[in-house]
Protein backbone atom coordinates (compact mmCIF):
# COMPACT_ATOMS: atom_id res chain seq x y z
CA UNK A 1 0.00 0.00 0.00
CA UNK A 2 2.87 2.33 -0.39
CA UNK A 3 2.54 5.53 -2.26
CA UNK A 4 5.31 8.01 -3.16
CA UNK A 5 4.26 11.68 -2.76
CA UNK A 6 6.57 14.31 -4.92
CA UNK A 7 5.81 17.80 -4.43
CA UNK A 8 5.41 19.48 -7.56
CA UNK A 9 5.77 23.35 -8.30
CA UNK A 10 2.58 24.87 -10.50
CA UNK A 11 2.35 23.78 -13.98
CA UNK A 12 5.05 21.30 -13.21
CA UNK A 13 4.36 18.00 -15.03
CA UNK A 14 4.02 14.55 -13.73
CA UNK A 15 1.73 13.01 -10.91
CA UNK A 16 2.46 14.19 -7.04
CA UNK A 17 1.07 10.65 -5.99
CA UNK A 18 2.71 7.30 -7.56
CA UNK A 19 1.87 4.05 -6.07
CA UNK A 20 4.98 1.81 -5.60
CA UNK A 21 5.82 -0.82 -8.16
CA UNK A 22 4.61 -4.25 -7.80
CA UNK A 23 8.31 -5.70 -7.58
CA UNK A 24 8.87 -3.29 -4.64
CA UNK A 25 6.17 -4.38 -2.64
CA UNK A 26 6.30 -7.96 -3.38
CA UNK A 27 10.03 -7.72 -2.38
CA UNK A 28 8.44 -5.77 0.98
CA UNK A 29 6.16 -8.42 1.88
CA UNK A 30 8.94 -10.57 1.38
CA UNK A 31 11.02 -8.95 3.83
CA UNK A 32 9.21 -9.05 6.67
CA UNK A 33 8.07 -12.84 5.79
CA UNK A 34 11.46 -13.61 6.19
CA UNK A 35 13.24 -11.37 8.52
CA UNK A 36 10.36 -10.52 11.06
CA UNK A 37 7.31 -12.89 10.69
CA UNK A 38 10.30 -15.81 10.68
CA UNK A 39 10.77 -16.25 14.22
CA UNK A 40 13.81 -13.57 14.32
CA UNK A 41 16.72 -15.12 15.62
CA UNK A 42 18.59 -12.31 15.01
CA UNK A 43 16.73 -10.60 18.47
CA UNK A 44 16.81 -13.22 20.33
CA UNK A 45 20.29 -13.71 22.14
CA UNK A 46 19.79 -15.42 25.43
CA UNK A 47 23.40 -13.99 26.24
CA UNK A 48 21.88 -10.72 26.53
CA UNK A 49 18.46 -11.66 28.06
CA UNK A 50 19.55 -13.91 31.12
CA UNK A 51 21.99 -10.69 31.96
CA UNK A 52 18.75 -8.12 31.90
CA UNK A 53 15.88 -10.03 33.16
CA UNK A 54 14.01 -13.30 34.50
CA UNK A 55 11.62 -13.17 31.68
CA UNK A 56 9.80 -10.74 28.94
CA UNK A 57 11.97 -11.82 25.79
CA UNK A 58 8.86 -13.83 24.28
CA UNK A 59 6.50 -11.04 24.86
CA UNK A 60 9.05 -8.35 23.41
CA UNK A 61 9.32 -10.04 20.27
CA UNK A 62 5.51 -10.60 20.05
CA UNK A 63 4.75 -6.85 20.22
CA UNK A 64 7.04 -6.29 17.62
CA UNK A 65 5.90 -8.66 15.19
CA UNK A 66 1.91 -8.00 15.90
CA UNK A 67 2.62 -4.13 15.44
CA UNK A 68 3.67 -4.40 12.64
CA UNK A 69 1.60 -7.28 11.55
CA UNK A 70 -1.67 -4.85 12.21
CA UNK A 71 0.18 -1.71 10.65
CA UNK A 72 0.23 -4.19 7.38
CA UNK A 73 -3.37 -4.89 7.89
CA UNK A 74 -4.68 -1.69 8.27
CA UNK A 75 -7.92 0.14 6.99
CA UNK A 76 -6.36 2.78 4.91
CA UNK A 77 -3.17 0.39 3.98
CA UNK A 78 -5.97 -2.14 2.56
CA UNK A 79 -7.98 0.75 0.74
CA UNK A 80 -4.61 2.02 -0.91
CA UNK A 81 -3.75 -1.36 -2.83
CA UNK A 82 -7.47 -1.68 -3.91
CA UNK A 83 -7.19 2.02 -5.47
CA UNK A 84 -3.71 0.45 -7.04
CA UNK A 85 -5.35 -2.43 -8.53
CA UNK A 86 -7.79 -0.42 -10.06
CA UNK A 87 -5.84 2.09 -11.32
CA UNK A 88 -2.89 -0.03 -12.27
CA UNK A 89 -4.74 -3.70 -13.67
CA UNK A 90 -2.10 -6.27 -13.68
CA UNK A 91 0.71 -3.69 -12.86
CA UNK A 92 -0.50 -3.14 -9.17
CA UNK A 93 0.73 -5.48 -6.07
CA UNK A 94 -3.31 -6.06 -5.03
CA UNK A 95 -4.78 -6.51 -2.06
CA UNK A 96 -5.83 -10.40 -2.58
CA UNK A 97 -2.02 -11.51 -3.87
CA UNK A 98 -1.05 -9.34 -0.65
CA UNK A 99 -3.06 -11.13 1.78
CA UNK A 100 -2.06 -14.52 -0.16
CA UNK A 101 1.80 -14.05 0.49
CA UNK A 102 0.89 -12.92 4.05
CA UNK A 103 -0.95 -15.81 4.92
CA UNK A 104 1.61 -18.05 3.01
CA UNK A 105 4.31 -16.75 4.84
CA UNK A 106 2.58 -16.70 8.39
CA UNK A 107 1.37 -20.20 7.90
CA UNK A 108 4.43 -21.95 6.01
CA UNK A 109 4.70 -24.33 8.44
CA UNK A 110 1.42 -26.08 7.38
CA UNK A 111 1.59 -27.82 4.14
CA UNK A 112 3.87 -30.06 5.54
CA UNK A 113 2.91 -30.58 9.24
CA UNK A 114 5.91 -28.72 10.54
CA UNK A 115 6.17 -28.24 14.46
CA UNK A 116 5.47 -24.08 15.01
CA UNK A 117 7.37 -22.37 17.33
CA UNK A 118 6.06 -20.23 20.51
CA UNK A 119 6.83 -17.05 18.69
CA UNK A 120 5.51 -18.03 15.53
CA UNK A 121 2.14 -19.43 17.27
CA UNK A 122 1.49 -16.10 19.24
CA UNK A 123 1.80 -14.71 15.44
CA UNK A 124 -0.59 -16.72 14.29
CA UNK A 125 -3.06 -16.13 16.35
CA UNK A 126 -2.76 -12.96 16.52
CA UNK A 127 -2.94 -12.46 12.72
CA UNK A 128 -6.23 -14.31 13.41
CA UNK A 129 -7.19 -11.85 15.95
CA UNK A 130 -6.49 -9.44 13.73
CA UNK A 131 -8.54 -10.32 10.69
CA UNK A 132 -11.25 -11.11 13.26
CA UNK A 133 -11.09 -7.06 13.89
CA UNK A 134 -11.59 -6.37 10.92
CA UNK A 135 -14.77 -8.79 10.08
CA UNK A 136 -15.97 -6.94 12.94
CA UNK A 137 -15.20 -3.26 12.69
CA UNK A 138 -15.05 0.05 11.16
CA UNK A 139 -12.02 2.01 10.10
CA UNK A 140 -11.38 3.85 13.25
CA UNK A 141 -11.78 7.98 12.84
CA UNK A 142 -9.12 9.85 13.79
CA UNK A 143 -9.96 12.69 16.15
CA UNK A 144 -10.71 16.17 14.82
CA UNK A 145 -8.13 18.08 16.68
CA UNK A 146 -5.25 15.44 14.76
CA UNK A 147 -6.89 15.81 11.23
CA UNK A 148 -4.82 18.38 10.32
CA UNK A 149 -1.71 16.61 11.41
CA UNK A 150 -2.66 13.04 9.95
CA UNK A 151 -3.54 12.16 6.50
CA UNK A 152 -5.61 8.64 5.78
CA UNK A 153 -6.95 6.45 3.23
CA UNK A 154 -10.28 6.27 4.01
CA UNK A 155 -12.46 3.29 2.75
CA UNK A 156 -16.26 1.95 4.01
CA UNK A 157 -14.99 -1.35 5.20
CA UNK A 158 -18.47 -3.35 4.77
CA UNK A 159 -19.22 -1.47 1.26
CA UNK A 160 -15.69 -2.79 0.06
CA UNK A 161 -13.98 -5.74 -1.34
CA UNK A 162 -12.28 -6.21 2.41
CA UNK A 163 -14.17 -8.20 4.03
CA UNK A 164 -15.25 -10.95 1.65
CA UNK A 165 -11.00 -11.12 1.12
CA UNK A 166 -10.84 -11.38 4.66
CA UNK A 167 -13.65 -14.27 4.77
CA UNK A 168 -11.89 -15.82 2.14
CA UNK A 169 -8.37 -16.12 3.73
CA UNK A 170 -10.72 -17.22 6.35
CA UNK A 171 -11.75 -20.29 5.26
CA UNK A 172 -8.67 -21.20 3.09
CA UNK A 173 -6.24 -20.77 6.54
CA UNK A 174 -9.25 -23.21 8.30
CA UNK A 175 -9.30 -25.54 5.86
CA UNK A 176 -5.36 -25.65 5.70
CA UNK A 177 -4.80 -25.69 9.69
CA UNK A 178 -6.91 -28.45 10.00
CA UNK A 179 -5.45 -30.41 6.92
CA UNK A 180 -2.03 -29.63 9.36
CA UNK A 181 -3.36 -30.67 12.26
CA UNK A 182 -3.99 -34.07 10.85
CA UNK A 183 -0.09 -34.45 10.02
CA UNK A 184 1.50 -32.66 13.04
CA UNK A 185 3.59 -35.30 14.94
CA UNK A 186 4.24 -31.88 17.44
CA UNK A 187 1.69 -32.26 19.63
CA UNK A 188 1.84 -28.49 21.15
CA UNK A 189 1.35 -27.72 17.43
CA UNK A 190 -1.43 -29.55 17.02
CA UNK A 191 -3.01 -27.98 19.56
CA UNK A 192 -2.36 -24.98 18.59
CA UNK A 193 -4.08 -25.82 15.04
CA UNK A 194 -7.38 -27.00 16.54
CA UNK A 195 -7.46 -23.67 18.28
CA UNK A 196 -7.48 -21.78 15.60
CA UNK A 197 -9.62 -23.39 13.77
CA UNK A 198 -12.34 -23.43 16.60
CA UNK A 199 -11.37 -19.13 16.73
CA UNK A 200 -11.88 -19.12 13.10
CA UNK A 201 -15.17 -20.96 13.05
CA UNK A 202 -16.47 -18.36 16.02
CA UNK A 203 -15.53 -15.63 13.81
CA UNK A 204 -17.03 -17.00 10.67
CA UNK A 205 -20.06 -18.56 12.29
CA UNK A 206 -20.75 -16.20 15.63
CA UNK A 207 -23.23 -18.07 17.92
Amino acid sequence: GGVKETYKAYGQEGAVYEHASRDKQTRAMAFLNEQLFDTPEWLIDQEIFNKIESDGGIDRIRSIQVRTLNNVLDFGRMARLMENEEVNGKDAYGLLEMMTDLRKGLFKELPRGRTIDRYRRNLQRAYVERLEFIMNNEQPRIPAAFRRFVSQSSVDVVQSDIRPIVRAELTTLKRDAARAANRTSDRLSKIHLLDLVERIDMILDPK
